[in-house]
């Protein structure tokens, strides 16, 4: 089938990742970062264990429209904006990949994953088809030592961000940003195989008021 690269991108490991809530980005970080556009939803997910197909988009940018109740629902949303997005691909589909990927509960800022690469044109199809689909922006930047990602949310997701950094080992002595506002790496509600069954317009008012309440909460992990 055609969209299948060469070369080998089979992964299997115990990604080490914390995961904060943003309010907003700093302009000089999304001038200066690299943007995907990342479209995803879930073939399997139950108390943590997913099962994934991804497509990304790289250097790609979105500006997302409203979320309309009336005319968005049932996957309505995501579908067009994928479709937006293969249309800007054309036949050039070099910057396009898909993936599907296995994953674990997260466990002490810990979690399994196994990746492979996938056809493309299969990954479409099967996105089209599938309920609860995720549409971000992903930016990506160094901030001192570590590489960031910073999840900029669509559709019922929409006013969420979700900055999280990833390491080969466990992630202790991490320098936060000034923009992080609360860490919710163990807050199983910013997973995003939760967030396709249960988006951010649902609970995100809840949550806000709760942070109010009890203030920011970061882990204390030293190496």
């Amino acid at each position: 089938m055609a969209g299948i690269h060469p070369i080998e991108f089979d992964t299997e490991s115990f990604e080490f990742e914390r995961k904060f809530y943003v309010e907003s980005l700093p302009q000089d970080l999304l001038k200066a970062a690299g943007c995907d556009v990342i479209v995803q939803s879930y073939l399997f997910a139950r108390d943590g264990y997913a099962v994934r197909i991804r497509i990304t988009f790289t250097d790609e940018k979105l500006d997302f429209p409203r979320f309309d109740e009336a005319t968005d629902y049932r996957g309505a949303y995501e579908r067009k904006l994928l479709s937006e997005l293969m249309a800007r691909a054309g036949s050039d589909r070099e910057k396009v990949r898909a993936h599907i990927a296995v994953k674990s509960p997260t466990v002490g800022a810990q979690r399994y994953e196994f990746e492979r690469e996938i056809d493309l044109d299969v990954a479409v199809q099967i996105l089209r088809r599938c309920d609860g689909v995720i549409v971000k922006n992903r930016f990506s930047t160094w901030i001192d030592e570590d590489g960031w990602q910073c999840d900029v949310f669509s559709g019922e997701n929409a006013g969420l961000i979700v900055a999280e950094v990833e390491r080969a080992v466990p992630v202790t002595n991490l320098k936060i940003p000034s923009f992080c506002v609360s860490e919710v790496s163990e807050d199983m509600r910013f997973t995003n195989d939760h967030l396709s069954i249960e988006p951010f317009a649902r609970w995100g008012a809840a949550f806000k008021a709760e942070l109010e309440v009890r203030g920011p909460h970061f882990m204390d992990l030293e190496g």
